[in-house]
C-alpha cells in the first residue's frame, strides 16, 4: 500500500513539474498587443504662465490642429480654434481661451468668472520676435 501511494504520489511530482514548466504569456499574442507608435509631425508649443497672485496655468498649443490644451488647478481642459470668434473655446462652449501678444485670458462663459489671467514674459516675447 505503501509503495503504491508513493508512485502516485512521485507520478504527480512528475506531471506537475513537466505540466509548468511552458511559458505563461503566449509569444504571439504579446507582439500584437503592442500598439505601433506613429510619428506626427505637429507643431506643439508649451507654456507655463504665471499670474500676479503666484497661480501657474500650462498651456500646450497644436497649431496643425488648431487645438490648445489648458492645465489649470490639475483640471486639464481641450480647447479647438473658434473661426466665429478669436480666440479658442470647449465643444460644449462652457469655457473660453484668448491670447494677445502679451496677456492670455481663460474664463467660464455660463458665469462671466474670469478663472486665470496673466501676462506673458516680456523678456521671451522679445528674444522670440527678434
Amino acid at each position: 500500500m505503501k509503495k503504491v501511494v508513493v508512485i502516485l504520489f512521485s507520478g504527480l511530482c512528475t506531471l506537475s513539474v513537466t505540466a509548468c514548466k511552458h511559458s505563461a504569456k503566449d509569444p504571439d499574442l504579446n507582439a500584437a498587443a503592442t500598439p505601433t507608435s506613429t510619428i506626427t509631425n505637429d507643431e506643439i508649443v508649451k507654456e507655463t504662465i504665471t499670474d500676479r497672485h503666484g497661480d501657474e496655468m500650462e498651456i500646450i498649443t497644436n497649431k496643425t490642429k488648431n487645438s490648445v490644451i489648458v492645465r489649470l488647478n490639475g483640471q486639464s481642459y481641450e480647447l479647438h480654434k473658434n473661426f466665429e470668434n478669436p480666440g479658442f473655446s470647449t465643444t460644449d462652449n462652457k469655457y473660453s481661451y484668448t491670447e494677445t501678444k502679451h496677456e492670455v485670458t481663460f474664463l467660464k462663459k455660463d458665469a462671466d468668472m474670469v478663472l486665470f489671467h496673466g501676462k506673458r514674459d516680456q523678456a521671451a516675447t522679445k528674444l522670440a520676435s527678434q
